[in-house]
């Protein structure tokens, strides 16, 4: 990792990709959802604006009331240089549109799994001992680390850093606490989905003490993933409004290719879901 604010030992860091100015804020692009929706691309850096899959352009006159371009491109210029300087050249990048909803008014804190883990589709569910097991077993992992941000709406929350090992703690704590034994039979799991909201109600409650920083208008977070150095974040409260949120998994080719197929899926490839919107082509395999 080569990058003037990030050391080995940091959880999560909040950086600028934009600077705020009065000829340009977030205030200037207007900019709402319409329905909720999600657009995802798993391949090599999007270098521009030519590079972009023709569907994102079709997911945001679905799911958006105008262009998400302006507030889209200074980010995503952000991300492709600080990835390719960490020696890495491909992502899986997805933007989630939230329409306003209480849904998230409780805090569900939580640590991001190892991505690359061969059986990433179950982890952070079921047995911890299980889940930490995975983990060490998967230390020669390209990364771990995610780039999340936020363009429209509040942005992720995280538990202030001088606490994040006490977090991680009472996590391990929940979980142990709260997990069932069972076998795991499907990559959406109910028994697993079952614990995994069990310790989210739980933390809820118990890491409310601590407190909780956000990044600011302009800036996205850094933050590492995995339950033994993983930042314990949130979503935040959407009832204020809609939210448009980014984020970002970087891996190399053969990672990110060898998990597209294992589950049925070509590489590169952009894909994505809008409820209720019917359209003839969901997917576009990029070449």
């Amino acid at each position: 990792m080569e990058h003037d604010l990030i050391t080995a030992d940091s959880t999560f860091t909040f950086l600028k990709y934009r600077n705020s100015s009065p000829s340009h804020t977030d205030e200037d692009v207007h900019i709402s959802v319409k329905r909720d929706a999600y657009w995802s691309y798993c391949g090599p850096l999007l270098q521009g604006e030519d590079d972009l899959p023709a569907n994102l352009h079709e997911w945001a006159s679905a799911a958006l009331s105008s262009s998400l371009l302006p507030l889209l491109l200074p980010l995503l210029g952000f991300v492709n240089a600080f990835i390719a300087k960490s020696g890495l050249d491909h992502y899986w990048l997805t933007i989630r549109a939230t329409k306003a909803t209480g849904e998230f008014d409780r805090p569900r804190w939580h640590t991001d799994d190892m991505f690359f883990a061969s059986d990433f589709s179950f982890a952070g569910n079921g047995s911890p001992d299980k889940g930490i097991k995975r983990e060490r077993r998967h230390l020669d992992l390209e990364t771990d680390w995610k780039i999340c941000g936020t363009l429209l709406g509040p942005a992720t929350m995280f538990i202030p850093d001088t606490h994040q090992a006490v977090a991680r703690e009472i996590q391990r704590s929940a979980k142990s606490e709260l997990a069932t034994d069972h076998t795991c039979t499907s990559i959406r799991c109910v028994g697993c989905a079952a614990t995994a909201d069990n310790v989210r109600e739980k933390l809820g409650g118990d890491l409310g003490r601590l407190g909780a920083v956000q990044a600011a208008p302009g800036e996205c977070s850094f933050f590492r993933i995995g339950h033994d150095t993983g930042a314990v974040h949130s979503e935040p409260s959407m009832s204020g409004g809609d939210r448009i949120f980014v984020n970002v998994v970087p891996g190399k080719e053969a990672e990110l290719g060898n998990l597209m197929s294992k589950w049925g899926m070509e590489f590169p490839r952009s894909w994505w879901i809008a409820p209720h919107v019917v359209r003839q082509h969901r997917t576009q395999v990029v070449k």
